[in-house]
């Protein structure tokens, strides 16, 4: 078992976008596009993922967890190769929706393999701590894929998107050392189109399950326009240009550390008490620097660290209260939902932000977020204790699977 953890550490290791991150949107000018167009080809990928996460949750079912992951390398690495090619509009945005498949191929895919080989082994409990360690590998990688970014792309602007075509390669040939998961030889199809609209409609009505979708997709809002405008409110309270690249460094260090501690933070408060801290955390962040704005600079690094931290905690929940049996295509669902409401609130926040100020408008959001997230936990409850078999409407039992084997 340990020495399928580590090979699963290091397939996550092969997921890291750090050597294209740093340099894009620099690129993308440099082959003429100006940052409307930018903006147009990364609205694209956000809702091309928001498109694709339930056909290619349903496409992990259907072909298995092995098979669907080495799908998804092999779709970033020819992106990112094609990025060496591209020059136009036209191609980047073909190159970006190309890009939203492959990730959400691996959203929600890679952490059900994780949790039906920890439940096959009667170590489910530990889902949060080694998805916290492997989310740290995840992140410690992209660090210094970033610092090395800036020196390729010095050399050739055309290195760090060779580098990472070439790192998400290597994912392939690990991906099929490790073992198949749920009960199935990753050969015999288990999901039909029918079956995962069904599935889906059921799950998201349960209390356990919906609530907390709602309520999460709350917190989503704050974290992805905090991380769309924080850079110009970043310069608003005195963060000099040269400055970002030391922040989002430590970014990334601060993140890996959160997701290392996950599990230990979930056993000390419970994973109740992890997702109720959210309100009075961003309540009281968030209100902090629209009194005394430098505290914007602790804040975002709190975002990144919080919003790293509940990930997995909130998956392992999720995944508590699904069978093997179709969990890939609820999980995509989940994924979809969480990125409907972020796109949304990015589209309409842009305006909000440029007639009031990045700074007031992330103060205004957060505040706001947290008071409907507690009025919303007063009225519903969404942390509940259900798990997958105390349901009469399971997963297994809706599908007519008899080999689920989560608890």
């Amino acid at each position: 078992m340990v020495s399928v953890v580590r090979r699963y550490y290091a397939y996550r290791a092969t997921l890291t976008n750090g050597f294209y991150l740093p340099v894009s949107v620099i690129y993308m000018e440099a082959q003429g596009l100006g940052l409307a167009e930018i903006g147009f080809v990364q609205g694209v990928f956000l809702f091309g993922m928001v498109a694709g996460e339930l056909p290619t949750g349903y496409l992990a079912d259907y072909l298995g967890r092995r098979r669907t992951l080495a799908l998804g390398n092999a779709v970033t690495a020819t992106v990112m190769a094609g990025f060496v090619f591209a020059s136009s509009t036209e191609a980047f945005t073909g190159l970006f929706l190309l890009w939203a498949v492959a990730w959400t191929l691996r959203s929600g895919t890679s952490d059900a393999w994780l949790y039906e080989l920890l439940a096959e082994n009667d170590l489910d409990d530990e889902f949060a701590r080694l998805s916290g360690r492997a989310e740290s590998v995840l992140l410690v990688i992209s660090a210094g894929a970033a610092l090395a970014a800036g020196f390729l792309y010095t050399a050739d602007p055309a290195l760090p998107f060779v580098a990472n075509a070439v790192t998400a390669g290597l994912g392939l040939p690990i991906l099929f050392t490790l073992p198949p998961t749920g009960g199935t030889t990753d050969d015999e199809p288990t999901m039909t189109v029918l079956r995962a609209v069904s599935l889906l409609r059921e799950q998201f009505t349960r209390p356990s399950i919906g609530w907390l979708i709602v309520y999460a997709a709350l917190f989503n809002v704050v974290f992805s326009v905090t991380r769309v405008f924080e850079q110009p409110a970043l310069r608003e309270v005195g963060v000099p240009v040269a400055g970002l690249g030391v922040v989002y460094a430590g970014f990334k260090l601060v993140s890996a550390a959160a997701t290392g501690a996950a599990g230990a933070v979930q056993d000390r408060l419970g994973t109740r008490g992890v997702m109720l801290s959210l309100i009075p955390i961003f309540g009281v962040l968030y209100a902090s620097f629209a009194v005394v704005p430098l505290l914007l600079v602790p804040a975002v690094f709190a975002r990144r660290a919080v919003s790293q931290l509940v990930r997995p905690v909130r998956n392992e929940y999720f995944n508590d209260r699904l069978e093997n049996v179709g969990r890939a295509t609820v999980l995509s669902g989940v994924s979809m939902a969480l990125s409907l409401a972020s796109g949304t609130a990015n589209v309409l926040g842009g305006r909000v932000a440029e007639g009031i100020g990045p700074v007031t408008f992330l103060a205004v959001t957060g505040v706001a977020v947290s008071a409907v997230a507690g009025v919303l936990w007063l009225l519903t409850s969404p942390v509940r204790d259900d798990p997958a078999t105390a349901t009469p409407a399971s997963v297994g039992r809706t599908e007519g699977s008899s080999g689920a084997t989560d608890p």
